[in-house]
């Protein structure tokens, strides 16, 4: 798939995705989830959606996503959702957990 019209198809998925969870989750876990990003492999058959937590409600409602956005974006497949747990936050607060350590035994 060219790249264009990936990237085009990637920022559509992640709109729509991020609308439906504003607008039509009900679900009290998911409604504090926050959709990061999403990334289309190169066939386009997968879509990785990066979330901050709540992954297993989010797996539950795979298909619910999945309908929905297919509603919306344009596609003749659309591709199979697959949910991930972003882990970049946490290792941030890891890394400034470890610097403060370091400051803190530095000043001793």
């Amino acid at each position: 798939m060219k790249s264009i019209a990936k990237e085009r198809i990637n920022a559509d998925l992640y709109r729509a995705l991020s609308n439906i969870l504003m607008t039509k989750v009900n679900h009290p876990a998911l409604r504090g989830a926050t959709i990061l990003r999403t990334e289309l492999s190169d066939d386009g058959s997968v879509c990785d959606i990066y979330v901050t937590d709540h992954l297993t409600e989010f797996r539950q409602a795979t298909g619910f996503f999945r309908s929905e956005a297919a509603k919306v974006v344009n596609l003749r497949r659309m591709p199979r959702l697959v949910f991930i747990q972003d882990k970049g936050q946490e290792n941030a607060d890891r890394v400034n957990e470890l610097l403060a350590q370091i400051a803190r035994s530095n000043k001793k």
